[in-house]
């Protein structure tokens, strides 16, 4: 099962990418600011993030980059979700290595599958299964489970 943290300061954002992913039958935890996100991921077997570029305490291009820098996280899919533009947003996830990226206009149709992939490219890239990138990861400590 494909473990996803949201990570968003926006209250709606979130709830929608929370909502499009438990739809899609994903395990989904969220959280509204990027402080303990790395002690989240690790607990929780995180398979992969969604995470906003601009908040408050660090935007989430600089956490992308810090979490793709951290060799434990080396199987985490990393997908960048913004208003901005597009261009601007591909440039960036390139800069900072991550899997994928999704306008936040296209939240509906586009997450689910940047999420899959990202995960995918991950376990391509390591030979690791797809589902749960840590070993001692049990179910989800809190969660909202599909439906």
């Amino acid at each position: 099962m494909i473990r996803v943290l949201v990570i968003d300061d926006d209250d709606i954002a979130r709830e929608a990418m929370c909502a499009v992913l438990v739809k899609a039958g994903f395990y989904v935890f969220e959280l509204a600011t990027p402080i303990g996100a790395t002690s989240v991921i690790k607990r929780d077997g995180i398979t992969a993030v969604a995470l906003d570029i601009n908040m408050p305490t660090i935007n989430g291009d600089k956490l992308a980059k810090l979490l793709r820098e951290n060799a434990q996280l080396a199987n985490l899919g990393i997908v960048l979700v913004s208003g901005c533009d597009i261009e601007q947003l591909s440039a960036l996830g390139e800069k900072v290595g991550a899997d994928g990226i999704v306008s936040k206009s296209k939240l509906h149709v586009a997450l689910a599958p940047a999420i899959e992939r990202a995960v995918a490219a991950r376990a391509a890239k390591s030979g690791a299964p797809a589902s749960v990138p840590y070993p001692n990861a049990g179910p989800p400590s809190s969660s909202r489970r599909p439906r």
